[in-house]
């Protein structure tokens, strides 16, 4: 197993959209099991408990985590809450899940956004095409490949 750093946590909802959750600390560990597994524990303030417990009544959710280092960008995850532990007004969150591959959840990120909004046909794919080009251009702007 590897362990690593975490310094970004964000969970995203069914809609898709992103919601930055703020820490004290937090680990992610690299299973190395053969199966892309991995452990994410973050230690936070216990007024995030409702979040993690309505999360933790799922199957899975996503989750975006940032390994290391601020400037590095965000690994999207596929995690169920595992346990929620109560420590002196605050919380110890731990998570178990798959990493996605990074193109792979873009593209389905936007597709479902799209559909959500009610789009088929050619309206979709013309915005669909339209939301990739600009989210692309952005990475390439910001010097991200």
């Amino acid at each position: 197993m590897k362990t690593f750093k975490l310094v970004g946590l964000s969970v995203i909802d069914e809609g898709m959209h992103r919601r930055d959750i703020p820490f004290i600390d937090g680990l992610i560990i690299n299973k190395e099991d053969g199966q892309n597994r991995w452990l994410v524990e973050a230690y936070l303030d216990d007024e995030y408990e409702p979040v993690f417990a309505g999360l933790k009544e799922r199957t899975e959710f996503q989750l975006q985590v940032t390994i290391t280092n601020p400037g590095n960008d965000p690994a999207n995850m596929l995690v169920a809450v595992r346990s929620i532990t109560k420590m002196n007004g605050h919380i110890s969150v731990l998570m178990e899940g798959l990493m996605i591959p990074r193109r792979t959840h873009l593209a389905e990120m936007v597709l479902a956004g799209l559909v959500e909004k009610g789009l088929q046909g050619e309206a979709l794919l013309k915005e669909f095409r339209q939301q990739m080009d600009e989210r692309q251009g952005v990475r390439a702007r910001d010097g991200r490949t």
